[in-house]
This record gives C-alpha cells, sequence and structure tokens, in this order.
C-alpha cells in the first residue's frame, strides 16, 4: 500500500515537469522527447558473395542487343552484401530497421540488386508500421542503385502516460565497385 502511494505519489510530481516548456517564456509547451536520435549505421559488410549464392528474388541487368556505354572490355562482375541500420535508440529501448542488400557490379554498372528489411524493437518502443523496400533512385545498368524504406514508431512511459512517435527512414545507396553509402 506503501508503495503504491508513493508511486502515485512521484507520478504526479513528475507530470508537470515532463509537459513543462523549454523555459523561454514562449507557449511552446511539448511533451518530453526521446533523448535518441535516429543514426544510420553500416552493421555488416560489404562482404563478398559468390554469383552462385545469390538470393532468389533479385532483378539482374540485361543489356540491350545494341549497347551503347555499358561495355567495360575486360570487366569481371562481384557481387557483395551488407546490412545498414536505422533507427532511434536510448537508455529507454529501441526501434531498429535494417536493410539486406546483395549486389553485383563491375566496377562500372550495377548488373544484380536484390533488397530485404528486418525489424527490431525493445524497450519503450513499439513499431506501429513499416514499409519497403524499393528501389528509390540508380538503376540497373548504372554506377549505383539506391533502396529505401522507414517504419513508423511510438515511445510510451511505463508509469505516466507520456507518448511520442516518430518516422526513422533507412536510404542505402550500392556502388558497382563494391561500396555502400547512406
Amino acid at each position: 500500500m506503501r508503495a503504491m502511494f508513493c508511486s502515485v505519489v512521484l507520478a504526479a510530481a513528475l507530470a508537470p515537469s515532463a509537459l513543462a516548456g523549454t523555459g523561454n517564456g514562449q507557449s511552446d509547451k511539448q511533451a518530453l522527447q526521446p533523448p535518441g536520435e535516429p543514426v544510420t549505421t553500416l552493421v555488416e559488410g560489404p562482404t563478398p558473395v559468390s554469383p552462385a549464392e545469390l538470393p532468389a528474388g533479385g532483378v539482374a541487368f540485361k543489356p540491350p542487343a545494341k549497347s551503347f556505354g555499358t561495355d567495360c572490355g575486360a570487366c569481371i562482375v562481384q557481387c557483395w552484401g551488407a546490412t545498414t541500420r536505422s533507427g532511434s535508440s536510448d537508455w529507454s529501448g529501441h526501434a531498429y530497421i535494417y536493410q539486406h542488400l546483395v549486389w553485383c557490379g563491375n566496377g562500372a554498372i550495377i548488373t544484380y540488386g536484390q533488397a530485404s528489411q528486418s525489424y527490431e524493437q525493445a524497450g519503450w518502443y513499439v513499431i506501429t508500421a513499416s514499409y519497403g523496400p524499393w528501389w528509390s533512385g540508380g538503376c540497373l545498368g548504372c554506377s549505383s542503385l539506391r533502396a529505401s524504406g522507414y517504419i513508423l514508431w511510438d515511445w510510451r512511459t511505463p508509469l505516466i502516460s507520456v507518448h511520442s512517435a516518430g518516422t526513422s527512414w533507412l536510404n542505402t545507396t550500392v556502388w558497382a565497385y563494391g561500396g555502400v553509402s547512406f
């Protein structure tokens, strides 16, 4: 009983400060925001992948019969795999979106691309929706190819009803020479 009373008193004492503004006298009252800022990270790779082990579902470049600008002479096609991550993270948990990419290139152009996504949530974060991946830039036959996707997440405190929501985008560009950027 005493512990419950202390919890109620603590929650009542913290609620006004959680909803307080920035203290500059303006009418900018905002709810407490989770401290984690979205950060994009290269989790793994790029690592070489055997062309014989390419995952199903990817798209391959087939040059037209009369190809202009795609002939690179004695180019050797190599394939790579990489995983990138974006999301919000702090002491209270995290919500992450991962992109798993496999691509091939000959140093000049992308010849194969495949992208998939996975998600992870922990603590006070809950992923409410996910979208993607889709190809949003570059092309097969170009020097780069970009995959995009995003998640919507909620952050709620368990004791008092403080809520925040956010979106974490992940745009990963792969390059014909095996590079990754975001």
